[in-house]
């Protein structure tokens, strides 16, 4: 079975700063826990926020879930996404609070 995503639907606009983190941590392999642990450790971060993101960020395939070992991982997608929000952190001098991703 093949998904498509529907375009007309509005598409999710992820923060960079918590994508970044996210990615980060997914090149190593994490657990859930491990990963609400982290992200808690930074900021207050609900679980179910992290939950949308981890579901927009599995859809988009920029990470993905290994059931067996149950972690996460980042793809090459993912690690492409986190060079440009380096690179744009890098160029613009932006503050990665202030970029959103946009996902189509």
């Amino acid at each position: 079975m093949h998904y498509r995503h529907n375009l007309s639907a509005m598409s999710p606009e992820l923060e960079a700063v918590v994508v970044d983190q996210i990615l980060s941590l997914c090149v190593n392999e994490v657990e859930f826990s491990e990963l609400i642990d982290m992200m808690q450790r930074t900021a207050t971060f609900p679980r179910h926020i992290l939950k949308k993101y981890l579901f927009h960020l599995i859809d988009y395939d920029f990470i993905s879930y290994q059931g067996k070992s149950k972690v996460y991982v980042i793809t090459r997608v993912g690690l492409d996404l986190l060079s440009i929000i380096n690179k744009e952190k890098r160029i613009t001098r932006s503050e990665i609070q202030d970029i959103l991703i946009c996902l189509k």
